[in-house]
């Protein structure tokens, strides 16, 4: 690889060399004798460099051919002279996926210049087997087992992946399946006596791939440094604006044609709207609190559902309040707050749950069974890159990527989110505690 680099700079020098004769040669006198034999020399030395470089080339893509893939397991060697053997490092989650991006950014969305840009920086199987036709209007797509690894991270990151739904795939963009609606019935009978025909009753449950697209700004300064640091900054941007983005439509979408339909409004218009959707109890007090927690959990059960599997989900100011409440003695009502639990089920807390709802002091209170809750996806991602594109930052200021810069990098995704059984989901609304 040393080598390759080492002939493309030579042979830089040597195009320079030859084109500072050919504009040192006056019109009138014509090429000397001396110049006439340097450029002659200079260009066998580049004939030489020129074969030499594409047998080195065809050699690393050969090389790049074999390589094995990641999660292959290989028959570990012998240790040399009798000394242990140093397994490799294992890269973090995501850094593939990452050091692609900052390569594509580098190479705006080429992506012939983006596998250079990589063989220049020694990762020349990173574009192995890939499509080097540039871009299209839509940008590069990222291999699925590349684009596997940021979409496993979103789980942790995201509220909603977090608690562990169902996971399926949408190979054409789109799936229908049976909605569970009521259970099947069992009854004890007398002999030769018809077993009741009473069973399953089922609504359906229809996912439609949604493109989910977010903008990452990246510095120009950090795709200049080719460090393991700034692909793992790079990684973590993006996991984070998507799990931050996905929850915000995961939990409260208003399902739109472009748009998932949020937990909390699957259950609009149906029977369970006036069962699973309660208000809080005017004027809370410590009993009306706990009583307006039961009430969710009741909703759970009173549709067969076990509520210790389900998972709380709240604003920051309501986890606050829960934490910081006292009885009268000044004990903690709910000391496991502190260890991310409530009632002995775990607590997540997102800011994508408005505390400005209603009079701009309510917010709302979600319980998930997540056992019924399915996320279809497509699984993979598609980037596109962008040095002159504006944008509005969290603030909701216009920047402009040329001033500040910054490459811009377009991200996109397909998924949909729906509910197996719609009871499995309660929500309290109205909910005004700690305001």
């Amino acid at each position: 690889m040393d080598r390759i680099t080492k002939i493309r700079a030579r042979r830089a020098v040597i195009l320079d060399e030859m084109e500072a004769i050919t504009n040192a040669i006056a019109d009138e006198t014509g090429i000397t004798a001396e110049q006439q034999e340097a450029f002659n020399a200079l260009t066998a030395e580049d004939d030489k460099l020129q074969a030499e470089l594409k047998t080195l080339e065809d050699l690393e893509r050969r090389r790049a051919s074999q390589a094995v893939p990641v999660g292959v397991i290989q028959t570990p060697t012998a240790p040399v002279g009798g000394q242990p053997s140093t397994p490799a490092a294992v890269a973090p989650k995501g850094v593939t996926f990452a050091r692609m991006t900052r390569y594509l950014a580098a190479a705006q969305g080429n992506v012939i210049q983006a596998h250079q840009i990589a063989e220049a920086n020694g990762d020349s199987s990173l574009f192995a087997n890939q499509n080097m036709s540039n871009a299209a209007a839509g940008g590069y797509l990222v291999p699925e087992a590349v684009a596997g690894e940021i979409i496993e991270l979103l789980r942790p990151a995201s509220v909603v992946r977090s608690m562990g739904p169902r996971v399926i795939p949408l190979p054409n963009g789109n799936l229908t399946t049976n909605r569970r609606a009521t259970g099947a019935q069992f009854g004890y009978v007398g002999e030769q006596q018809d077993v009741p025909a009473s069973g399953l009753t089922f609504g359906q449950m229809k996912l439609s791939a949604k493109k989910f697209a977010g903008l990452v700004p990246i510095s120009n300064d950090l795709l200049r440094s080719a460090s393991q640091a700034v692909d793992l900054l790079v990684r973590d941007d993006i996991v984070e604006g998507a799990a931050s983005a996905e929850d915000l439509y995961f939990l409260r979408g208003a399902g739109t044609e472009n748009t998932p339909l949020g937990l909390r409004n699957q259950l609009i218009g149906t029977d369970y709207e006036a069962l699973n959707i309660l208000t809080m109890t005017a004027t809370p007090d410590l009993q009306k609190v706990d009583n307006d927690l039961g009430r969710l959990e009741l909703a759970l059960m009173n549709q067969n559902l076990d509520p210790s599997a389900a998972h709380w989900v709240m604003s920051p100011r309501t986890a606050m309040y829960l934490t910081n409440l006292r009885d009268g003695n000044g004990n903690k009502v709910y000391p496991e707050m502190g260890d991310g639990m409530l009632r002995r089920k775990p607590v997540k807390v997102t800011n994508n749950i408005p505390q400005n709802l209603g009079g701009g002091t309510e917010t709302e209170i979600g319980l998930i069974h997540p056992s019924h809750v399915v996320i279809g996806e497509q699984g993979s991602i598609s980037i596109a890159t962008s040095t002159e594109a504006a944008y509005k930052d969290a603030n909701g200021v216009m920047q402009a990527a040329f001033s500040r810069d910054e490459t811009l990098m377009r991200l996109t995704m397909h998924h949909d989110i729906g509910l197996r059984h719609l009871p499995a989901v309660a929500w309290l609304v109205g909910v005004t505690w700690g305001a």
